[in-house]
């Protein structure tokens, strides 16, 4: 028993599950529907989520190509549409060229005149649907925009022939060559929203080149969903349909097409019909149809990623793989140790080491230097070009750690080409643009951190090792053991000379006194000078040191600056690479 029914229409919109987000939904339909392969599968559309994640932040000319993306949104959502709406149904849809029989072959299957046929001109204006079993299959009409007045089911009461097909959904598409507005692209839409596809082909152009290069061709990797029926076999001697059918399958072979399953029948006297009704029937049966469509689809779809994956053998040339084959491209030691030496000559790394060297020797002067040299500068202040000197050494320091590179810039951007370079050779053109842009998507902070880096290992400008007060002290005393000298020359003078006293010590009135007064004196002196040049020895190399550690503390806060800078943002990109290469891995799982 057959029925018409009228099921509530909706308008369909072919990525409207996009704009629903009905792609973000498809892992965890189908992960909950009762397909058998739903876990492969959910892995499969969740790494295809990912990529568009990836390959969406990468556009643009030299990025991954928008066509590309949006198609596997449109697959994403396509997926999660299907899979959510019905997992009980198996979408099979006829198509064909005017006069192939399709129409005649629908409505055998059908047992009633469903769809108008037409020999030599498209009749069937719209696609006309046959349910077997119509419970739930009204919101999966809906989707593939069935007209409620082009919706037919059969009973429930099934016959016995019949029970088997519970849950196909049976499409009669227009004609694929139909010269009518739209019917092309409505017969490319609900082909593409099918499970099963059946060719219906003319027996005298099995071979027609619309069909085979249009839709058979381009769908190699869908052949386990792909059916060829042999129409009007009536037509053909047993000898013909043989010859048609291996020539036929030929053809199906050299396109790619292994898998899919070559038919022959007469809409006319029936012949046939019962082998096309198996196919149908196996396939809901299985009730892997729909899982093997999407799964098919992804096939395509992740092959259309894959030159954005480069050859696995480009990047090992330089990088090794993990413990499970994946390749993760790196940073080459070698450019990152370039770009640290780069940044330091733009910083003045060792011109800041030396001019704190200067001035720390300068400074020490004020405490271990010769105290003639000292009591001229405390008591006379002499000596203003060496305090002019040590203003402007620290004047330096401090420009320098104020975060100024000035014409190094050139330097550090060579130097960042080069780490982009070597970081993304042998990667895909979009990555490679990629790396180049991740390289340098902070270098406006790379200035001021340098200064940062420089002021943070410093010294204190008036820093003062405490032996050099105590060495201050020294000289300070033999200053002043010099000092009482000339004072002790000045008083036998004055008065074991000129006889200022009569009652005056031996000490202060004898004349012959003087000179080893004088002696004592000049041995201080001596003692001072000999003080502060061995001790400036001691600073020097002291000072050696301090610029030596200096250096080095400036060199790792650089290299940070490199790596949080550059390196980091390189290797992130690196490392979404990998990611990609990864999760294209699981995409293409079932190829």
């Amino acid at each position: 028993m057959v029925m018409e029914v009228d099921t509530p229409g909706t308008e369909l919109a072919g990525q409207a599950g996009v704009r629903r987000g009905a792609h973000r939904r498809a892992a965890s339909v189908l992960a909950s529907s009762n397909y058998t392969a739903g876990a492969s599968l959910s892995e499969r559309l969740t790494a295809v989520a990912r990529l568009i994640q990836i390959g969406s932040s990468r556009g643009g000319a030299d990025g991954f190509s928008a066509e590309v993306i949006g198609d596997a949104e449109a697959l994403l959502a396509r997926a999660g549409e299907r899979l959510r709406l019905s997992s009980h149904h198996t979408i099979a849809v006829l198509a064909g060229g005017t006069g192939s029989g399709k129409s005649s072959l629908f409505n055998v299957l059908a047992g009633a005149q469903f769809s108008p046929a037409g020999a030599l001109r498209p009749v069937t204006r719209d696609p006309h649907a046959c349910v077997w079993g119509m419970e739930g299959a009204g919101p999966l009409l809906d989707w593939l925009g069935i007209e409620s007045r082009h919706r037919y089911a059969r009973s429930s009461a099934l016959d016995d022939g019949e029970r088997a097909l519970t849950g196909l959904l049976l499409v009669d598409l227009p004609d694929h060559d139909s010269v009518l507005a739209g019917d092309s692209a409505e017969v490319s839409r609900l082909v593409a929203q099918a499970d099963l596809m059946v060719w219906v082909l003319d027996p005298q152009k099995y071979a027609d080149a619309a069909v085979h290069s249009r839709f058979l061709v381009p769908m190699a990797g869908h052949s386990s969903v792909i059916a060829a029926t042999l129409n009007q076999a009536d037509l053909l001697t047993p000898e013909q349909a043989e010859e048609a059918v291996a020539d036929l399958r030929r053809l199906l072979d050299a396109e790619g097409l292994h898998d899919a399953r070559v038919v022959v029948t007469s809409a006319t006297t029936g012949a046939g019909v019962p082998d096309l009704r198996k196919v149908l029937t196996d396939t809901v049966i299985e009730r892997r149809a729909a899982v093997q469509r999407i799964g098919a689809d992804v096939d395509a779809l992740a092959v259309r990623f894959v030159p954005y994956a480069g050859e696995v053998s480009d990047v090992l040339a330089r990088d090794s793989g993990d413990e499970d084959g994946q390749v993760t491209p790196t940073v080459p030691p070698a450019s990152a140790e370039a770009l640290t030496e780069a940044l330091c000559r733009a910083a003045g790394v060792s011109g800041v080491g030396k001019a704190l060297q200067s001035a720390r020797e300068l400074k020490a002067v004020d405490y271990v230097g010769w105290p003639v040299a000292w009591l001229a500068d405390r008591m006379l202040r002499r000596d203003p070009v060496r305090k002019l000197r040590l203003a402007t050494l620290w004047e330096e320091l401090r420009g320098t750690a104020a975060g100024s590179i000035g014409a190094q810039q050139s330097e550090i951007d060579n130097a960042i080409t080069m780490v982009a370079d070597e970081a993304g050779r042998g990667l895909p053109p979009v990555w490679q643009a990629s790396v180049r842009g991740a390289a340098r998507s902070r270098t406006d902070e790379i200035p001021g951190a340098l200064g940062a880096a420089i002021a943070q290992s410093l010294p204190a400008e008036n820093s003062v090792a405490p032996w050099w007060r105590a060495v201050a002290a020294w000289q300070g005393l033999l200053l002043g053991v010099a000092a009482v000298c000339v004072a002790w020359v000045l008083a036998i003078v004055v008065v074991g000379v000129f006889h200022a006293s009569a009652h005056a010590s031996s000490l202060l009135s004898d004349v012959g006194l003087i000179p080893w007064v004088v002696l004592i004196a000049a041995a201080v002196l001596l003692l001072g000078w000999l003080t502060a040049n061995g001790y400036m020895t001691v600073v020097a190399r002291e000072a050696d040191q301090e610029r030596e550690l200096v250096e080095e503390q400036m060199r790792a806060a650089i290299a940070d600056v490199a790596q949080q800078k550059v390196l980091a943002p390189v290797e992130q990109e690196l490392s979404e690479f990998a990611r990609f290469r990864a999760e294209l891995t699981v995409a293409r799982a079932a190829i």
